[in-house]
């Protein structure tokens, strides 16, 4: 490996890391907290404590805890979700620009009169974008899915 290789790779993993991870938390909130209330209802609530220990961390939850980390968080968990999910769908949008437009008129738009250009302007201004989107309101909605876990466990 070449020594620029090595000293870049670090770095952008140190620094995108910790936000991928948190945001994949944070998005999985809603699904892992639904299926774990199924699973409370259904007569499993150990297996339900398993998967929002898994995800949330910590120890000491119970089906009823599951049940009461479901209800109260449910606002944060359907906020992240769809910011998130409306990430995720932009990014497929935006990065494969060139496969989803190439057969329409791309001249006039923003990068164009080429597609190289306009994929470079629509890629780039969405890495912008998924920069502030990741940095602020994910963290903050993670911040407040902690929290009320905490909250919950008594830790």
């Amino acid at each position: 490996m070449s020594p620029i290789r090595r000293t870049v790779r670090p770095a952008l993993s140190t620094a995108l890391r910790p936000a991928l991870r948190t945001a994949a938390g944070a998005f999985l909130a809603l699904p892992v907290g639904l299926a774990a209330v199924a699973l409370t209802l259904t007569g499993r609530p150990g297996r339900a404590a398993h998967w929002q220990g898994r995800l949330s961390g910590g120890r000491g939850w119970t089906g009823g805890r599951v049940l009461g980390r479901a209800v109260l968080g449910l606002p944060l968990d359907v906020a992240a979700f769809a910011l998130i999910g409306y990430a995720l769908f932009n990014s497929v949008r935006n990065f494969g620009y060139p496969v989803w437009y190439l057969g329409s008129d791309y001249h006039q738009a923003w990068g164009g009169p080429t597609m190289a250009g306009v994929w470079a302007v629509h890629a780039g201004g969405w890495l912008l974008c998924l920069a502030v989107l990741l940095h602020w309101p994910v963290r903050w909605l993670a911040r407040g899915q902690r929290a009320v876990g905490r909250r919950i466990t008594g830790e």
